[in-house]
């Protein structure tokens, strides 16, 4: 959808979220200079699933962002917004069959996660042996081993690529140069607990180990994202980069091997507010209630946030309050979204500002109660609108329930009459 053109005045009908389009070109920005200043043969990748808005994805590629997706869907949505394939980096282990020979025909970045890719990946390399098929591997690495106490993955570990410990990345190593199948990428990515410079040194020194041990010869090192990027980060961009290099220097040829990189929330979490307004003041037990037409929902989907949110108020009162209840629109209870101390005393109509709330937040959006509210893109006093409300209409599209309402109901100008009784009629009888 294209953006309306900018408008200024009076704010929008809350709620809405809002990208301020200079603190996110600031940002990607920042990285691209880490890559040029340390590590210029580098690809930056942006992560789609941290928030696929496709006004977001298509500013990144604008500015010269590969796309970094994990399943068929997201594929076929970069390709949708201009990607060519030779600018996406395609991971995880959702890939198709189709769609992992496409992409390794077509000069996609492709890292195998699973066995049934490297199945795929075989089948190619004898289906077609004029080919060079040239893959990465995603590496499971124990990162508690060589950074305690750094491990995001819960008590489990990681599900992710082919274990180094039981011997399951050396047999696809050596499963695929049987065939021809060029090891040309290591993905070294886990998640972190506090996202320190000693996780991305111990991930490149695993790669490092593994160059050294199979004698490999690299197109590409994946670092993976999961980096810090606060206003005033510590570490920066800078430091992971530099440390990176610093890890590999001995190892790796700089000039031939590219490092990629997949930030996510780390360019789009600051950019992003999340605005809403005040619905009710409630005293229930000595306690003061503020209900607002947010939700957690909106703004900490998972219910996980545990970090005091950063709110700004909008409201005329010169009153303070201790504390505040914010709560959210919906029926569940536990729909409590902050608490506020010593701030501005709300009333019905009051206007509250929840700021950094960029990552995983627009993609997580449940249809709950609510369906999706609209995004604006801010450019000094100007906003744009890059998403509108969503409405009935957009919630039913898609949807057969009953033969007579396909038409009336359903029906676009690009599906014809005949597709639409196709496909209701697959429906209501269990077929596709």
């Amino acid at each position: 959808m294209e953006a309306l053109e900018p408008t200024s005045g009076p704010a929008p009908p809350t709620p809405f979220f809002v990208i301020d389009v200079d603190i996110l070109d600031r940002f990607v920005d920042r990285f691209q200079r880490a890559l040029r200043a340390h590590w210029p043969n580098s690809i930056l990748s942006y992560s789609m699933k941290t928030n696929s808005l496709p006004w977001l994805i298509t500013r990144m590629r604008q500015h010269g962002v590969w796309a970094e997706v994990v399943s068929d869907t997201e594929y076929e949505l970069a390709q949708k917004l201009g990607y060519a394939e030779d600018e996406i980096v395609y991971n995880g282990p959702l890939k198709s069959r189709e769609l992992l020979r496409q992409a390794l025909g077509d000069g996609s970045i492709v890292n195998l996660d699973a066995q049934r890719e490297v199945d795929w990946s075989v089948e190619l390399a004898q289906d077609h042996p004029e080919l060079e098929i040239r893959v990465g591997l995603r590496v499971n690495w124990d990162l508690a081993a060589r950074c305690q106490d750094e491990h995001g993955d819960g008590d489990d570990g990681s599900r992710f690529g082919f274990n180094t410990a039981n011997g399951d990345l050396d047999e696809v190593i050596s499963r695929l140069r049987e065939v021809g199948v060029v090891i040309a990428g290591l993905h070294l990515h886990r998640t972190s607990r506090t996202q320190s410079l000693d996780v991305y040194r111990a991930a490149a020194t695993v790669a490092a180990e593994l160059v050294e041990e199979h004698e490999l010869s690299l197109d590409w090192i994946d670092i993976g994202g999961g980096f810090f990027g606060g206003d005033d980060a510590s570490p920066s961009f800078d430091d992971y980069i530099a440390a990176i290099r610093a890890t590999l220097d001995d190892v790796v040829d700089t000039e031939a091997t590219q490092l990629i990189v997949e930030p996510g929330g780390s360019l789009i979490a600051v950019p992003v507010e999340f605005h809403a307004s005040v619905v009710d003041v409630k005293e229930i037990d000595g306690r003061t209630i503020v209900v607002t037409d947010a939700s957690r929902t909106n703004i900490d989907p998972l219910f996980r946030r545990q970090r005091v949110l950063d709110v700004r108020l909008e409201s005329a009162s010169n009153q303070t309050h201790p504390e505040q209840i914010i709560s959210g629109f919906t029926c569940m209870e536990d729909d409590r979204i902050t608490k506020l101390h010593n701030r501005a005393e709300l009333e019905p109509e009051d206007r509250l500002v929840f700021g950094k709330v960029g990552a995983y937040t627009m993609c997580f959006q449940p249809l709950f109660i609510e369906y999706l509210p609209a995004v604006y893109a801010r450019q000094g006093d100007s906003l744009s609108l890059v998403r509108r409300k969503w409405g009935i209409d957009d919630f039913l599209q898609g949807n057969y329930w009953n033969e007579d309402d396909v038409h009336a109901r359903i029906v676009g100008p690009a599906e014809s009459t005949s597709q639409a009784t196709h496909h209701s009629s697959a429906v209501l009888t269990g077929r596709r």
